[in-house]
């Protein structure tokens, strides 16, 4: 029987975590945390959650199984069109100004990140594509990052269960995924048309440089800065700004805001900001 989780041992994982990964554990989520913790002491058969503290400062498997206990901690509640304003938005307004001021170079670049398991960045193509698909000489791409690589794994393979495509529109399940047969009965599968514009990568928001040579046209980052405290937000913050391209769209959750972080961005609706410092 694994014990409690004492208020020294909650302050040693609250800190190694904060230092990893950026996530913040109030005091108030300790049994969520002692639960989670429990489950790679079960996984690993130890007995103490200090000797699996020592196990992740370990020189050669801790590096791996912080990773795992990352994997295991992190939320990566997400859907198909979740928030469906944000993606109206996108369709409607942030697209097609794109579409306009881009005619020189063609180019569009989009980020998803905290991408969980793909969802997200699966919709944002089915909207891209929609906007762009005929016109094939557009050169699109879609990063899609999270720091879950469990999470990763799913998204890349792009096969979902039946009841989560609820939200997805007709047209779009019609284009843009395929029944599956066979042992994938029940499943869908996402289409080669959009899996050859989406980049899925590890990325750990507090650890090195973002990986991108040219700046990009459109960040989404919906549901990840209310799990970081107001230093690592403004940091985050800014990093993307020197990122986005000049007049680029940032995407927030619906419960997130700009408002005291950053007045280098303008609202433009529905939780999405665009640069204008």
């Amino acid at each position: 029987m694994v014990p409690s989780l004492s208020e020294r041992e909650y302050r040693l994982f609250r800190d190694l975590i904060k230092r990893y990964a950026g996530l913040s554990y109030s005091r108030q989520k300790l049994p969520t945390l002692q639960r989670k913790l429990a489950a790679r002491l079960t996984r690993l058969r130890l007995d103490t959650f200090i000797s699996y503290y020592r196990y992740l400062l370990h020189d050669r498997r801790g590096a791996e199984e912080l990773r795992e206990l990352i994997n295991t901690i992190t939320v990566d509640q997400t859907a198909f069109f979740r928030h469906a304003r944000h993606f109206e938005l996108l369709a409607n307004v942030v697209l097609p100004q794109m579409e306009r001021q881009k005619q020189d170079t063609k180019k569009l670049r989009i980020w998803s990140a905290g991408c969980a398991t793909g969802q997200e960045a699966y919709s944002i193509a089915m909207v891209v594509n929609d906007t762009f698909g005929s016109d094939k000489s557009w050169d699109i791409k879609i990063l899609a990052s999270d720091i879950d690589t469990g999470s990763l794994r799913f998204a890349q393979k792009g096969l979902y269960p039946g009841d989560c495509i609820e939200h997805v529109p007709q047209e779009y399940v019609d284009k843009y995924l395929d029944k599956g047969t066979g042992g994938n009965a029940g499943f869908y599968i996402v289409k080669q048309v959009l899996k050859e514009i989406i980049l899925f990568r590890r990325i750990n928001f507090t650890k090195g440089r973002f990986p991108f040579m040219t700046p990009v046209d459109i960040i989404f980052c919906r549901n990840v800065l209310i799990y970081f405290d107001s230093t690592l937000k403004k940091r985050l913050i800014d990093r993307f700004f020197r990122i986005l391209q000049r007049d680029g769209f940032l995407c927030l959750g619906a419960s997130e805001s700009l408002i005291g972080l950053d007045e280098r961005f303008t609202l433009v609706g529905h939780s999405t900001y665009q640069k204008t410092g």
